[in-house]
C-alpha cells in the first residue's frame, strides 16, 4: 500500500481509537476527565506547578505545598513532560479540560509512535501496524487504570524503542554520528521520563536490561573477550548514551534520592499485596465486555468462603485488574512457546526479546507470600520505589503485542488471502476483548472546578494558607478516612498554584514527617496547625473555610 493510500486509513483508525479511549469524556461533553476527586486534582496541581515554572513564578523542584518544606516535588511523580504539554493547552482551556487534552496528546503520541515502530522501523505490513497501534491505544488495562494519569506515559515506550533500534542500526551501518544522536536523544528522553512518571520509566529501563542480558546469553556476548570487543568497537556510541544519561538523570536524582532516604521508599510487605497472582495474568476486570465474568466469578467464589466480605475486592479488584484479555493472553503464551522452544534460535534478537518478556513477567508472580520479585526488590536499584508492581503488566502491553505480531503476522496475512471472514473475526475478537465498560473518567469539571472558581483569593498579607473546607458541602469521598485526608488538602494544592500562594497542607505519595493537616473538622485541627506554624516560625498564615460566612481568617504565630 502506497503512503498516499495509507494515510487516510491511518487517520481514520486513529480517530476511531481515540473515540473509543475517550468515549466517557466525549459523551459527557468534556465535563468528565480521567482521574478522581483525589489523584486527579493532585495531578492537575503538579501540572499547574510546571506552568508556573515556565512562567518564571516557581522553582522547578519546589511546588508550593507542604510549605515551608523544600524539594517537595520528590514526594510524588514529577509530571515534567506532562506539564510541558499541559502548559500549551492551558493557553485555551481551564485546568481540568487541559488535563484531558494532555491525556489525549499522549494517547496520540502512543498511537502514532507504535504505528511507526511496527510499520517503518520494523517494516511490517500496513494492516498489522494499524492493529498493533489500535490495540495499544485502546488497551483494556490502560483503560481501567487511566484514573492514574502518570500511567499515560506508557505512550513513550514505542518512542524509546524507535530510538534504541535506530541507535543500533545506525551503529551497525557505520553511521556513527547518527547513532550517537539517537543514543543521546534516548538518554534525554529517559532522564525526562523519570522526572515525569517513575513507574513506566523504570519498567522500560528494567526491560531493556533484561533484553540486553538475554541477548548476551543467546549470542555469547556475555563472555569477557566478546564483551570487551563489543565495547571497544562501539565505545563512542556507548559512552555518548551513558554520558548523556548521567547528565540527564541529575535533576531526577537531586530530587528523589534525598526523599528516598527520608521516607525509606515502599517496604517489602507493603509491596507484596500488589504483585501479580496467577489469575491476575488474565484479570481484565469485571467490566470487560467479553471476559468480565472471570473476575466476577473469582470474586463470587472467594466471597462464598471468606469471612471478610471485602477480601474478594482486595484480592481481585483495584490494581490487580491489570491482566490481558484471554485471547491475547493465549496468543502471547503460544508466541512465547514457538520462539523459546527452538534451539538454536532462528532469530537471536526475537529469542532474546521473548526471553525478556517471559523473565520479566515471571518475576512479578506471587504465590502466597513467596515471589521472585523479592530478589529484584532488594538487589536492583530503584525497585524499592515501586509499590504497585502489577502495573508492569500495563508496560508489557506493547512488548506482548509486538511479540504476537512478530510470530503470527505472516499467518494472519495468509489467512486474510485464503479465508477473509475467519481472519476478520479474529481481528474483531482482539479488538472487542479490549473494551471495558467501567468508566475511568470520574473527575467532573462542574462538580470540582466550578466551585473552586468561586473561592475568593487570599487577602493581602497572606503569605501562606491552610484549608479546612474548600466546598460549603460536598459528597463523601470514598470513606471517612479518605475524606479526612483528601478534599481540603488536594484542593489547597491546586489553589496554591493558581494563586501562587504556598499552602501548608497538601497530600502526596509521601508526606513530611511533621505533616498534621488531616481530619480538618476535628476539634484539635487548628491547634495542630498552630503548633506547625510555630515550629516553622511562619508569619502571615491564613485559614480558609468556605463553610464560614467569612472564608478567610488571619492566623498569627504565637
Amino acid at each position: 500500500m502506497s503512503a498516499r493510500r495509507e494515510l487516510p486509513w491511518l487517520m481514520l483508525v486513529w480517530l476511531v481509537a481515540m473515540c473509543v479511549a475517550f468515549r466517557d469524556p466525549i459523551l459527557s461533553g468534556f465535563d468528565l476527565g480521567f482521574g478522581d476527586r483525589a489523584d486527579g486534582v493532585i495531578e492537575i496541581s503538579l501540572l499547574e506547578h510546571w506552568r508556573n515554572v515556565l512562567a518564571g513564578h516557581a522553582l522547578w523542584n519546589r511546588p508550593i505545598y507542604f510549605h515551608p518544606h523544600a524539594d517537595t516535588l520528590g514526594y510524588n511523580d514529577g509530571y515534567l513532560l506532562f506539564g510541558l504539554v499541559y502548559s500549551f493547552w492551558r493557553n485555551w482551556a481551564d485546568p481540568f479540560l487541559a488535563d484531558t487534552l494532555n491525556a489525549a496528546t499522549f494517547k496520540t503520541i502512543g498511537f502514532f509512535a507504535s504505528w511507526w515502530l511496527a510499520r517503518r522501523t520494523l517494516g511490517w505490513q500496513a494492516g498489522v501496524a494499524l492493529l498493533v497501534a489500535t490495540l495499544f491505544t485502546i488497551s483494556n488495562a490502560m483503560a481501567i487504570h487511566a484514573v492514574h494519569a502518570q500511567l499515560q506515559s506508557v505512550a513513550l515506550v514505542p518512542v524509546a524503542a524507535i530510538l534504541a533500534i535506530g541507535t543500533v542500526r545506525a551503529e551497525v551501518a557505520g553511521a556513527r554520528a547518527r547513532a550517537r544522536g539517537f543514543a543521546a536523544a534516548l538518554a534525554v528522553l529517559m532522564g525526562a521520563w523519570l522526572l515525569t512518571a517513575y513507574y513506566m520509566a523504570w519498567f522500560t529501563l528494567w526491560f531493556a536490561c533484561l533484553f540486553v542480558l538475554s541477548w548476551s546469553i543467546v549470542t555469547g556476548a556475555w563472555r569477557p573477550a566478546r564483551a570487551i570487543g563489543l565495547i571497544r568497537a562501539h565505545g563512542g556510541t556507548i559512552a555518548t548514551g551513558i554520558g548523556t544519561f548521567a547528565i540527564a538523570v541529575v535533576p531526577f536524582l537531586s530530587v528523589y534520592l534525598s526523599k528516598a532516604q527520608e521516607t525509606g521508599g515502599h517496604g517489602y510487605w507493603k509491596m507484596l499485596g500488589y504483585l501479580v497472582t496467577p489469575l491476575d495474568l488474565v484479570n481484565s476486570g469485571p467490566g470487560n465486555l467479553l471476559w468480565g465474568w472471570v473476575n466476577s466469578g473469582a470474586r463470587a467464589l472467594l466471597g462464598s468462603f471468606a469471612a471478610d466480605p471485602d477480601l474478594p475486592r482486595r484480592v481481585f479488584g483495584g490494581e490487580h485488574e491489570s491482566g490481558f484479555p484471554v485471547f491475547l493472553f493465549v496468543l502471547a503464551v503460544a508466541a512465547l512457546w514457538r520462539v523459546l522452544r527452538r534451539r538454536p534460535p532462528a532469530d537471536p534478537v526475537l529469542f532474546a526479546f521473548a526471553l525478556a518478556v517471559f523473565a520479566g513477567w515471571a518475576l512479578t508472580l506471587q504465590l502466597w507470600v513467596a515471589s521472585p520479585w523479592g530478589v529484584v526488590f532488594h538487589l536492583v536499584p530503584g525497585a524499592k520505589g515501586l509499590r504497585t508492581v502489577s502495573r508492569y503488566q500495563i508496560f508489557l502491553v506493547l512488548p506482548v503485542l509486538l511479540l504476537v505480531a512478530a510470530v503470527f503476522r505472516h499467518r494472519l496475512a495468509v489467512l486474510f488471502e485464503r479465508r477473509r471472514a475467519p481472519a476478520l473475526a479474529l481481528v474483531a475478537l482482539l479488538l472487542v476483548e479490549q473494551i471495558n465498560t467501567v468508566p475511568a473518567a470520574q473527575l467532573s469539571r462542574a462538580a470540582n472546578w466550578v466551585p473552586l472558581t468561586h473561592i475568593p483569593p487570599p487577602p493581602a498579607g497572606c503569605r501562606s494558607f491552610y484549608a479546612v473546607r474548600t466546598h460549603r458541602a460536598e459528597p463523601l469521598y470514598r470513606s471517612p478516612e479518605m475524606q479526612a485526608k483528601h478534599p481540603h488538602n488536594d484542593d489547597s494544592m491546586l489553589l496554591a498554584q493558581l494563586w501562587r500562594v504556598p499552602t501548608l497542607g497538601g497530600y502526596s505519595t509521601f508526606q513530611p514527617a511533621d505533616w498534621v493537616f488531616d481530619r480538618p473538622l476535628a476539634p484539635d485541627y487548628d491547634a495542630r496547625a498552630a503548633r506547625y506554624i510555630a515550629a516553622h516560625r511562619l508569619s502571615g498564615v491564613c485559614r480558609l473555610d468556605m463553610a464560614d460566612p467569612v472564608p478567610w481568617r488571619r492566623i498569627d504565630r504565637p
